[in-house]
């Protein structure tokens, strides 16, 4: 099922698709325009090495745009496809309220509730935490995301805003919630 998406204001990254010479395109063009301190030949390469894993884990489309009112506070977007392992249920409603309960049960602090978008039902999970890297490097998260299985009953949408600033939790929400309203079939009516 083709879909598209409205992405936001000053979002800078790549659509992640099955033709390589395609995704190589898309890959220099951003190179070219964000390069600094390195070739562009070598950005390209990086990012193209990043393609195989995100393929494998559905990653339609990864980059990152300002959010929030600080200037530097920079989130990233991560959209998905995930395959059901067999037909979901028809009942739509039903499966969005297992899948918030399954959300709860895994991420415990998180608040998560169901919500009706365009395109069906969904559901949306605001979390926040600590990042920990190794030298005690510690990180503050904010994390929005939106669950949303299509109508195909095979697949569902994950939609991910991460940002580092506890201050741009509101316009991490917001905008996340612009994108996930926007989801709607790339398929002519």
């Amino acid at each position: 099922m083709p879909l598209q998406i409205d992405l936001p204001p000053g979002f800078a990254g790549m659509p992640v698709g099955a033709d390589d010479k395609m995704n190589r395109g898309h890959a220099w063009t951003i190179a070219e325009n964000l390069a600094s301190g390195t070739s562009v030949e070598e950005f390209g390469s990086y990012l193209m090495a990043l393609v195989p894993a995100m393929q494998a884990n559905g990653i339609r489309v990864f980059g990152k745009f300002a959010v929030g009112r600080r200037k530097g506070d920079i989130a990233t977007l991560t959209l998905g496809v995930a395959q059901w392992p067999e037909t979901s249920p028809a009942n739509q409603d039903a499966l969005v309220a297992a899948m918030a309960e399954l959300y709860r049960s895994r991420h415990k602090r998180a608040v998560v509730k169901p919500v009706r978008l365009p395109i069906g039902p969904a559901i949306v999970a605001i979390s926040g935490g600590e990042f920990h890297l190794p030298e005690r490097d510690v990180r503050t998260q904010i994390k929005a995301e939106y669950q949303i299985p299509l109508p195909d009953g095979r697949s569902v949408v994950i939609l991910s805003v991460v940002a580092e600033s506890e201050d741009a939790w509101p316009a991490v929400a917001e905008a996340t919630a612009k994108v996930a309203w926007s989801l709607r079939s790339g398929e002519a009516p």
